[in-house]
Order: C-alpha cells, then structure tokens, then sequence
C-alpha cells in the first residue's frame, strides 16, 4: 500500500466510517482520483461476489425490490423536477409555467432531476417571467352586475315595475 504523507486521513481515528472531507492539497488531486477509482472497482467487484453467492429467492427477492424502487422513481421523477424547477426558479427571483413543459427533459440517467440542466433553465430564461400574465375579465361569462345596478333580478314583478317606470324602455 503507498501511503504519501499528504494524504487526507480520517479525523476520528477509528476508520470504520467514511473520512472526514479534509482540503486536498495540489499535488493529491491524482492519487485522490486513483483512490476513487480502485474503491468503485472494489465495489463493482464485491457486489458481484455478492450476487453469485444468492440463493434463486434472494435473486427474485433484490429483482422485486429494484422492479419496485425503478417504478416509484419513474412515476415520482417529474414531480420532483417540477419542484425543482420551482424552487430555483424562486430562489432566482422569477415565476416558471411548468404546465407545457416535458418534465422527463429535465430528468438525469438515473432517473433523478438534473439540477445543472434545471439551472441553465431558469438562468435561460425562455418559459420564465417576472409575473403572472393578467388575463382581462370577460364579461358576460358567470355573475357580472351591469353598470346601472337597477335591475337586480328576473323576478316578473320587478320587471313589470322597471317596464312602467320607463326604465328599461
């Protein structure tokens, strides 16, 4: 094993769990990344030990469980972009209309929101506004008064009294 008096160690001492995230200095950014990359090896490697050690029912049992975590993460990822899509768009100032967008686009290989990609988005800027669009009131459409305020209903007695009093002719 090379050890280089450089290296980050853990700074509890026991090195059961994870180390501690110490600043790497300059010349360790290479062994630092060798490291990495000789400890997925190592995983890669044990999980298959692992699974050719398993029975046909634990087999079955992990493919259930994958079938089961790969669907909840599929019908659950665009609504984790779309809140994603909001909260940076809050965090930037602006209102995002998430109604027409494809939410999958927004979506990273492991099915998780993509924040680079939702980033670029709102600093974009193509679908965001400053504020909701005020649409004009369209009259005629549900309960609407008319200007004068005379007639209140359609009840035939008011109407015979607004008729004789010459207001609606």
């Amino acid at each position: 094993m090379n050890e280089t008096p450089n290296a980050p160690t853990p700074v509890d001492g026991d090195g059961d769990g994870p180390p501690t995230a110490l600043p790497v200095p300059d010349g360790a950014a290479a062994e630092l990344e060798q490291w990495k990359a000789r400890f997925e090896a190592a995983s890669q490697e044990l999980e298959q030990f692992r699974q050719s050690q398993m029975t046909d029912q634990e087999k079955a049992l992990a493919q259930a469980r994958e079938d089961g975590r790969r669907e909840t993460l599929s019908e659950l990822s665009p609504s984790l972009a779309e809140a994603e899509i909001r909260a940076q768009a809050a965090a930037a100032g602006v209102t995002v209309q998430t109604e027409a967008l494809d939410l999958t686009h927004f979506l990273g290989e492991d099915g998780r929101p993509d924040t680079d990609r939702i980033a670029r988005f709102v600093a974009k800027g193509d679908t965001v506004s400053a504020a909701r669009p005020r649409l004009p009131q369209l009259m005629g459409a549900g309960y609407h008064r008319g200007g004068s305020g005379g007639t209140v209903s359609m009840d035939p007695d008011e109407l015979v009294n607004h008729i004789t009093g010459g207001k609606i002719f």
